[in-house]
């Protein structure tokens, strides 16, 4: 999703993008609560950071509970109502700000390339130079997740190899 979402990003000093994760999209906010309090029943004398294994995987419960406010090594017995509500609250609306992409180097995709309007769409030849072809990423064409830059790959690399090699059948001829 935040790739697909990535590519709808722009003008980091201009706006403020934030994406808001439901940890728990299963269950709505009374079954989580009921649910919370069944995972609190069972560990009543452990401290919240070692209780919360049922519901979030182990990376995530430090995060969680430091956004919660409460102190992780508060024992269940002695969580409040409130704090419970603050732990729901998070798991139902986990808000991460985007300040914006990761320098080029750690890309996976990145957009722009070699404009369409420079490519010959059936055989992914070059307008301005005879003889060269295009095919994938070095286009200027993004696609959501999902295989569909994959699938740009293959259809523009098959209509260039057919296009080349029909190309080079010619000179042979000829």
């Amino acid at each position: 999703m935040i790739l697909s979402a990535s590519a709808h990003l722009r003008d980091f000093d201009k706006n403020e993008f934030s994406v808001i994760i439901d940890m728990k999209p299963a269950l709505d906010e009374k079954t989580l609560d009921e649910r919370i309090l069944r995972d609190f029943g069972e560990n009543r004398n452990r401290t919240l950071q070692n209780s919360l294994g049922g519901l979030l995987p182990r990376l995530m419960i430090p995060v969680v509970i430091e956004r919660t406010g409460i102190p992780p090594e508060t024992k269940i017995h002695d969580i409040t109502k409130a704090q419970r509500r603050a732990l729901l609250e998070q798991l139902k609306g986990f808000r991460v700000d985007i300040s914006g992409p990761r320098p080029v180097e750690d890309a996976i995709v990145t957009s722009g390339g070699v404009r369409l309007s420079e490519v010959n769409p059936s055989t992914m030849a070059s307008k301005r130079r005879s003889g060269l072809y295009f095919a994938g990423e070095v286009l200027d064409v993004d696609g959501y997740t999902g295989g569909f830059n994959l699938q740009v790959a293959w259809a523009t690399g098959y209509a260039a190899g057919l296009a080349a090699a029909e190309q080079a059948n010619k000179r042979e001829e000829g």
